[in-house]
């Protein structure tokens, strides 16, 4: 598991996870959902919008809790492998009051995408 950086807008109810250390080349949106990509085709942000809905899919919690996990957070990592044709990225949001661990499974990037065209 690698840390992210976060940040969560409380107003929008929009979390944003990013390794600092990597540059995005490219992004590609699916649904509710902003993958950002570096030269190498390797997921190093995400931005998961109405994040409090999309998670509340993912894990059996309810929407309040859930905004209150992620007004407290405190660290988030991300586990992400490959596994026949899709990306799995196991997404780890620890906060003041418990650890939640959606699953997001998305399609992987092989071929050239004109997302990362510029890449």
């Amino acid at each position: 598991m690698r840390k992210f950086n976060f940040s969560y807008d409380k107003e929008n109810d929009d979390l944003f996870l990013f390794n600092s250390n990597s540059k995005s080349k490219g992004s590609v949106e699916l649904g509710e959902i902003i993958l950002d990509y570096n030269s190498k085709k390797e997921l190093v942000g995400m931005q998961i919008m109405n994040a409090s809905k999309v998670i509340k899919t993912m894990v059996s919690e309810n929407t309040n809790i859930i905004k209150k996990i992620l007004n407290q957070l405190i660290e988030c990592k991300l586990d992400i492998k490959s596994k026949n044709n899709f990306l799995i990225i196991k997404v780890c949001l620890l906060s003041k009051i418990r650890e939640i661990s959606p699953i997001i499974s998305i399609p992987s990037i092989k071929e050239s995408s004109p997302a990362l065209i510029y890449a």
